[in-house]
């Protein structure tokens, strides 16, 4: 595919610099997504998407995503960057959800406390920025406030949270566009994020099926916009497969609600019922 205009390729190769890998660390080859040349694309890929910006296909088996990324032009090279970034960290964890890795990318805010994570399930607007904000204010530590990745591999029923490195991120550590992946805590609390209606915060007991189904949306989040152009192989795979980390984190944890309002202190009712 050529795009209109001259090519500027980005100045990184793959996931590795993107999440700060030290200078010449060797690069699987067998990553769930790579970035790569257009010209470097191979014959026989399984092309899924297209634009004036990118190409993202498959390989021959199905086994990685391929990103072939250029930009048109040099205005506002941050921005395309962080598309790019994204894109693939989203194709990557959707890929590795399909190869049956225990972790599954989720929608949410995380909440740190002295004995581990808290997890705010909730729709795009319902106010997670909001209680992370005011988790902060009153002197905690938000880890995230819009994308985390759960970790089941223990084997032991506990479930870790590790930071991912979105753009949101990168923006309050004001470090460009590279972000670490954060160290793994364990999940100690899940709750359905919705609004008050007494003017004050409270937690309540929730129905476990609209439970299951916030649980179940946010888990999905992040894969849902990419799996539309997946084969159906694949999305009843991935389907089945995030259901069963659902059900997992909903046996874990009883069903609950966090109602907020705009004041109060939020870290004090969420520790104290912990």
């Amino acid at each position: 595919m050529q795009a209109d205009g001259p090519e500027e390729m980005m100045p990184f190769d793959g996931l590795g610099e993107l999440l700060c890998l030290p200078p010449g660390e060797a690069r699987s080859e067998t990553s769930d997504a790579e970035l790569i040349p257009p010209a470097a694309m191979p014959e026989g890929r399984h092309v899924i998407r297209t634009s004036a910006l990118t190409e993202i296909a498959y390989d021959a088996d199905w086994s990685r995503v391929l990103i072939a990324g250029w930009k048109k032009t040099s205005r506002r090279p941050y921005f395309y960057k962080c598309f790019i970034w994204q894109t693939t960290l989203n194709y990557a964890c959707m890929n590795a959800v399909l190869r049956g890795e225990d972790a599954v990318p989720v929608h949410c805010a995380v909440l740190e406390t002295d004995h581990g994570a808290v997890l705010l399930f909730g729709e795009s607007g319902m106010g997670k920025s909001t209680a992370s904000a005011r988790w902060r204010a009153n002197g905690g530590k938000c880890v995230s406030d819009d994308m985390a990745l759960l970790d089941f591999s223990c084997g032991d029923g506990t479930v870790f949270v590790r930071r991912m490195p979105t753009w949101s991120a990168c923006r309050e550590e004001r470090n460009e566009w590279n972000y670490p992946a954060g160290e793994e805590l364990p999940l100690i609390g899940v709750f359905a994020l919705g609004r008050g209606t007494n003017g004050r915060d409270e937690i309540r007991e929730l129905d476990a099926a609209r439970f299951f189904a916030q649980c179940y949306r946010s888990m999905f989040y992040w894969s849902l916009f990419y799996a539309k152009d997946l084969p159906d192989f694949l999305k009843g795979r991935l389907t089945d497969r995030i259901r069963r980390k659902t059900e997992l984190i909903t046996a874990l944890f009883p069903p609950r609600a966090l109602l907020t309002v705009l004041d109060g202190n939020l870290k004090k009712l969420i520790e104290d019922d912990l």
